[in-house]
């Protein structure tokens, strides 16, 4: 696939997450998808972890926004800087907002796909309460 079908790809993954199309991991990442998160190192790979990774999201913040506020691609690989919105649901956690407040995310995530599909994912993130100090 192309840089500019990568890129349209992950803008069709969170079109149809927010239509609650869960059936899209199955189509849009690999069986070898590895989620490069710090604060899970051990988190599942393939299909599994992509599922884990999008029903844990939906599960600690069901009324989650997201907004992508760039999206650049060079070969096999996109980088996607993001703004995330909603009110956290989950356990209480150093780092992370208080259960039922509403929060701000900033991240920068960067795929590498490989067949078509989304192989990796390596992202940075910082919560905000509210909105990031820039808006």
């Amino acid at each position: 696939m192309s840089t500019e079908e990568n890129k349209a790809l992950i803008v069709r993954i969170i079109d149809e997450l927010k239509k609650g199309n869960l059936g899209i991991v199955d189509e849009a990442f690999s069986p070898h998808f590895a989620f490069h998160w710090p604060n899970d190192p051990d988190f599942p790979r393939g299909l599994e972890g992509a599922r884990k990774m999008v029903t844990l999201s939906a599960a600690t913040v069901p009324d989650m926004q997201a907004t992508i506020e760039d999206i650049i691609g060079e070969g096999d690989k996109v980088a996607v800087r993001w703004t995330f919105r909603g009110t956290y649901q989950g356990e209480a956690k150093p780092g992370y907002p208080r259960p039922g407040e509403r929060f701000s995310v900033v991240a920068i995530s960067m795929y590498r796909f490989a067949n078509g599909k989304i192989e990796d994912d390596w992202g940075v993130e910082q919560f905000w309460p509210r909105e990031p100090p820039w808006e």
